[in-house]
């Protein structure tokens, strides 16, 4: 109501410029984002304030441009820092940018300052669950499943708790049982297609993939599971592409960074393998993985000697990982050249979102 009086207040039908604005009516129907967006915008020229800023961060979120989201939804926080609901729609869009850590910081913030929701421990349960916290993500599920949920809440809550005990079978037949009602549904179809992709025939999996991204065309997820798609069929070149896509949305991702050098890893293009793991963080769980790829790619471009140096590093960094005690002996005790390291047995796992 307190919204939908100061969007009334700031009702026009035309802009310094000249240009139209839609009426504030048909923003509060909350129809088309898009309207939104361009009747906040106008406002903002003119009078610009954290209530307004917050709701275009919302039309943004709703269209899955987290990033101009984010901008946004910080702007609010930098003039109002102390309102709960700026802080959960922060909260969601950390999450969406896999920014877990800040994601869980503004979380936790409104669940000390007694912020009470079902969507608040869902998403504390996303987000130990994304950062492998598996009693604290079950904690949560639990506890949302205490309160009313709507029936797409519901079914995301159980397929989240059978993922979290290793219930595969659950998973597959909760997901084959829900997904045609509510594939099209955030944040469902963000687990199906994460984890379906090896499951489902590739015709199948394809159309319903590139019908999502025909929905949300600006979803981040989606066109990573795309790449993912593309490179596993072999279309390198349309990965590649895509790739550099979902890179303009996760500019700082780690999981990112390791999976597209993994991606030029396995393709054999080991400058840009390198290239990518070289900006993974040391601190970052993908960290240990990334220096053993590298460890390999200068292996196979026959630079013996980086390989050897980044290998000892490695044993410091990480002595009880025996893959590169491993390979270090095996580079002391067999030389391998570089036609000889291409049909090597080595191999490495891919990222996964």
């Amino acid at each position: 109501m307190v919204l939908g009086i100061f969007l009334m207040s700031c009702e026009t039908n035309q802009d310094s410029k000249g240009e139209k604005i839609p009426p504030a009516s048909a923003f509060l129907k909350g129809e088309d984002p898009q309207r939104v967006i361009q009747y906040v915008s106008a406002i903002i020229e003119d009078k610009p304030s954290s209530t307004l800023y917050y709701i275009r961060s919302k039309a943004y979120f709703t269209q899955r441009k987290y990033l101009l989201a984010s901008e946004d939804i910080q702007r609010a926080l930098q003039i109002e820092s102390g309102d709960l609901d700026f802080l959960y729609l922060s909260a969601q869009i950390h999450f969406h940018l896999e920014e877990y850590t800040e994601a869980l910081k503004d979380a936790k913030s409104l669940e000390e300052a007694g912020f009470s929701a079902p969507g608040l421990w869902i998403l504390l349960a996303e987000i130990y669950a994304q950062t492998a916290q598996t009693k604290m993500a079950n904690y949560y599920l639990a506890k949302s499943l205490k309160v009313g949920l709507s029936p797409t809440d519901r079914a995301y809550v159980y397929t989240l708790r059978n993922l979290s005990i290793g219930d595969t079978l659950s998973w597959m037949k909760l997901v084959r049982d829900s997904s045609s009602i509510y594939l099209s549904e955030t944040p469902l179809a963000r687990l199906y297609f994460q984890h379906q992709g090896d499951r489902v025939p590739m015709l199948i999996y394809q159309a319903q993939l590139l019908s999502a991204r025909k929905k949300f065309p600006h979803d981040p997820h989606l066109l990573r599971f795309w790449a993912r798609f593309l490179a596993k069929i072999r279309q390198v070149p349309r990965a590649e592409k895509v790739y550099a896509s979902v890179l303009a949305s996760f500019p700082s991702n780690d999981n990112l960074f390791a999976e597209i050098g993994d991606f030029y890893f396995k393709n054999r293009d080991y400058y840009k393998a390198i290239a990518f793991l070289d900006k993974v963080s040391s601190d970052s769980p993908y960290a240990s993985q990334a220096m053993f790829i590298k460890s390999i790619s200068w292996l196979y471009l026959g630079e013996r000697l980086k390989s050897l140096a980044l290998l000892d590093s490695a044993l410091q960094i990480y002595p009880s990982d025996m893959r590169f005690r491993s390979l270090k002996y095996r580079l002391i005790n067999r030389n391998l050249d570089s036609t000889r390291a291409q049909t090597d047995s080595l191999s490495t796992e891919s990222s996964e979102n």
